[in-house]
């Protein structure tokens, strides 16, 4: 990263979290996968991008008998999860610089798309991205740990 933008590593420190909240996510679709799917379709789909693995698992959680309540809340995170997803990739894949402008400021520090120069990412807006994103990851890990002891009756009385 050039030294005129980011001195002071705000941007990295948030871009960080983004990524390691999406990793989380990473992990939830593929453990939900080896789980609602056989071995053979796994190891085919397993390799496919996460938006399309969010669709997957969007498809097979109503597949299960999970409590409807459950799945309607699991669904919409991982619909969420798709969307940030989407600031996720202008992020991974563009470059932080330092843009003029005229007015006021005369210049600050986004994250600009190269293909499209309309999609641009502020510091205010990546802040609430991180949030967003960790936010998103830890309510879809509780949520699928409460779907998974829906039909949990305790321990065992010794």
């Amino acid at each position: 990263m050039a030294n005129f933008v980011d001195s002071e590593h705000k941007w990295a420190t948030l871009i960080g979290r983004i990524f390691v909240a999406f990793g989380a996510i990473e992990k939830l679709t593929h453990e939900c996968m080896q789980e609602w799917l056989n071995e053979t379709a796994y190891k085919h789909l397993k390799g496919s991008r996460l938006a399309r693995r969010i669709d997957l698992v969007i498809d097979l959680v109503d597949k299960e008998s999970f409590e409807e309540k459950n799945t309607e809340s699991f669904i919409q995170l991982l619909k969420n999860a798709k969307k940030l997803a989407e600031k996720r990739n202008i992020i991974a894949h563009n470059p932080l610089l330092l843009a003029l402008y005229y007015g006021d400021p005369d210049f600050q520090e986004i994250i600009q798309s190269i293909k499209n120069e309309n999609d641009r990412i502020t510091f205010d807006e990546l802040e609430q991205i991180a949030e967003s994103s960790e936010q998103v990851a830890n309510d879809l890990i509780e949520k699928k740990v409460r779907m998974g002891l829906e039909d949990w009756s305790g321990l065992p009385n010794h």
